[in-house]
């Protein structure tokens, strides 16, 4: 089987995981580790990425679970909440991988949390599936445990540069986090700019600032003609505010985590009119296998489908998949190489994963349209109107 899902995903979920046109009865369980964040200040982020780990298990269960060397497995995930801290990730991961014996892990928020966890995924052999993390060394360490469905920054910002370079946005700024997805995002787009994009200033702040005036200042006086805001959610959102407030004559770039519905419950469209974000699931986009993904997600949690819960949705059909293919639902080494070898088109686009564990979906640039609607605006390919971002 190349794919549990294919562009009209709903379907031929059932047809792959059906048996003689109808439900299995799964006789055996495998439990997936997960490592995310149901509390604190990832809390917002973790439930988009659970989201999509909830649904993806209750479709596999629902149609009769999975089968392996003649047996039928429904799936169970035990859940850690780690709260994107490296010692806390850490000591999950040992607990998952010695005292759980699950086959895979998948999950977390964190670059730092994630970087902690490898090397223990490593040493027990268990496959580690990223589905949010975007800081590049995760995978350039090359540790052949470790896999991610998802972008990573330098891939995040290549686009993103390309797109600003043609808008002609300079000099541009940026506001980032003082960890090494900030930073690492940075550096990113630096190294991506082409040279007519020159760098103004640069500022990072702490998890749980919430003034971000001093910045603003700054951002004035440098003659900046765009900032990025390189942080998630709620700092985002103060940050937009308070930018909007001072009339700072600026383009804002935001990330992905800016550019769902639930972030414009956060503000008002008149704030958010004109802002850019890279995104890497515009969940309006004219493509079926999007479009049958976000209506699923919305007839079950009742709001716009969210990148992290799609790539997280797709994390666990790719770590089924290799399960299917290696021919275990225990062998944690067999599994790994499954996953070095697995092509797996999901609801994102095509996972396949490099010789660093590193998969390459599509990246796309979004803008928030006068009346709270979004709209594609890269790649040119894919251009279209309020109401498909």
């Amino acid at each position: 089987m190349r794919s549990f899902i294919a562009a009209s995903a709903a379907a031929t979920v059932i047809a792959a995981l059906s048996i003689g046109g109808s439900p299995a009865r799964a006789q055996e369980h495998v439990t997936i580790g997960i490592v995310s964040a149901t509390t604190g200040p990832f809390a917002a982020p973790g439930k988009f990425e659970l989201n999509g780990f909830n649904l993806a298990a209750e479709e596999i269960n629902g149609h009769g679970g999975f089968e392996v060397g003649g047996k039928h497995y429904l799936v169970d995930l035990k859940i850690y909440d780690v709260h994107a801290s490296a010692a806390e990730g850490a000591s999950a991961m040992q607990r998952l991988t010695t005292v759980d014996s699950v086959p895979v892990v998948l999950g977390e928020l964190s670059s730092a949390a994630a970087a902690a966890e490898a090397p223990i995924a490593q040493d027990n052999q268990v496959p580690l599936i990223l589905t949010v993390p975007t800081g590049p060394e995760l995978t350039a360490q090359k540790n052949p445990y470790v896999f991610r469905v998802n972008a990573n920054s330098n891939q995040l910002a290549k686009s993103l540069a390309d797109f600003v370079g043609k808008q002609g946005w300079s000099p541009l700024s940026f506001i980032a986090w003082n960890n090494d997805a900030g930073r690492g995002g940075v550096n990113g787009m630096r190294e991506s700019l082409p040279p007519n994009i020159k760098l103004g200033y640069v500022g990072y702040f702490n998890v749980g600032d919430v003034d971000f005036s001093s910045h603003v200042t700054n951002i004035r006086s440098s003659g900046a003609k765009a900032v990025m805001l390189l942080m998630d959610e709620e700092p985002g959102s103060l940050a937009i505010a308070q930018l909007r407030a001072a009339d700072v004559p600026v383009q804002i770039i935001g990330t992905l985590a800016m550019g769902s519905d639930r972030f414009l419950k956060r503000l008002d469209a008149a704030r958010l009119a004109g802002m850019v974000q890279y995104n890497a699931f515009p969940p309006n986009a004219p493509l079926p296998r999007i479009k049958a993904f976000s209506d699923r997600y919305k007839a079950k949690f009742g709001e716009e489908a969210h990148g992290f819960a799609a790539q997280s949705y797709d994390g666990l059909f790719v770590a089924i998949e290799a399960m299917k293919q290696a021919k275990t639902v225990t062998d944690g080494p067999k599994i790994r190489g499954a996953l070095a070898h697995l092509t797996y088109d999901g609801v994102i686009g095509r996972i396949k994963f490099d010789a660093e564990g590193q998969a390459d979906p599509p990246v796309y640039v979004t803008q928030w349209c006068d009346d709270g609607r979004r709209r594609i605006l890269y790649p040119a390919d894919m251009a279209a109107g309020c109401g498909a971002g």
